[in-house]
């Protein structure tokens, strides 16, 4: 589903009935049910693509006296926070209190209708405080059942973002071998922090710009930059280098990624002593170009 912003959810954008990312809930539903419903919806929600959670509306999205702005000795804000934060893993979330029906319903003076947004997470399965997995079906959320908890585990496994590397040739250039860092999964990788240790006869020189620091990198953005040339490829980026990546994920988790680089075993073999002068010292001044624009 789309990922609906919480922020932008007034009484002309919410719908006339319930539907699977729409959850209505009674201005007259007793506090402590509220909270198990609103525990129950976040873990659907965040275990189905996510959606949003309204009370103090009827079963038609139309207000029906909204809610208090405190809850006994809590603010409402409050509330919803220690509400969410009782699922586990606590999923994303976000808040807006409504106090304009638009015409829809009527809300009392200093009440609020609630609306909890909740975003699609990779980080499932989300258990409710009653030790069960919920997720939506339809316009109900409701208990998965153990095969589907099995899948989201399986979700989040694969959609945590694992980097590796990879060497080649330059294309159109073919005298110019490039390091590249690329995603084995769609999830992103973000703030990657890229190492070398120690630096090359080529790249000692450029020192200052490591490591070399890229927003994102994804199934759609691999990352590549020159690091030797063909000719005399071992001895000019070196034989006992150390690749280190260091990045997270979209919810802040860091990961790193070490290995020994092999550059001779990246390819098959090579030409000894056929390159021309020109084509050498342009290969160094791409090399140097590549890594001064980062």
């Amino acid at each position: 589903m789309t990922t609906i912003d919480v922020n932008r959810i007034d009484f002309s954008s919410i719908p006339t009935a319930e539907d699977d990312e729409f959850e209505f809930k009674s201005s007259s539903t007793p506090t402590k049910e509220l909270g198990k419903k609103l525990a129950c919806a976040a873990s659907g929600f965040a275990n189905s693509g996510g959606g949003v959670f309204v009370a103090g509306v009827a079963g038609d999205g139309d207000a029906d006296g909204g809610l208090p702005q405190q809850f006994g000795r809590q603010d409402l804000r409050d509330w919803v926070d220690q509400i969410v934060h009782q699922v586990q893993p606590a999923p994303k979330y976000d808040v807006k209190l409504i106090d304009d029906s638009f015409g829809r319903g009527t809300i009392a003076a200093n009440y609020n209708v609630l609306a909890v947004g909740f975003a699609e997470s990779y980080f499932g399965p989300h258990m409710a405080p009653d030790h069960r997995y919920y997720i939506r079906a339809g316009a109900h959320t409701v208990a998965a059942r153990h095969f589907i908890v099995d899948a989201i585990w399986a979700k989040r496994h694969f959609a945590k973002p694992r980097l590796t590397h990879v060497f080649r040739t330059k294309p159109q250039y073919s005298q110019t071998v490039q390091l590249g860092i690329v995603s084995l999964t769609s999830s992103p990788a973000i703030d990657v922090e890229i190492m070398l240790a120690p630096l090359g006869e080529l790249l000692q020189q450029l020192e200052e710009y490591f490591p070399l620091k890229i927003p994102v990198i994804d199934a759609k953005n691999s990352f590549f930059f020159d690091v030797s040339t063909w000719h005399m490829m071992k001895e000019r980026f070196g034989d006992d280098v150390e690749l280190s990546v260091a990045y997270k994920d979209l919810a802040g988790n860091e990961y790193e990624y070490k290995t020994k680089l092999d550059i001779l075993g990246a390819f098959g073999p090579m030409r000894i002593g056929s390159d021309p002068i020109e084509k050498i010292a342009k290969s160094l001044e791409s090399i140097a170009k590549s890594l001064t624009k980062r």
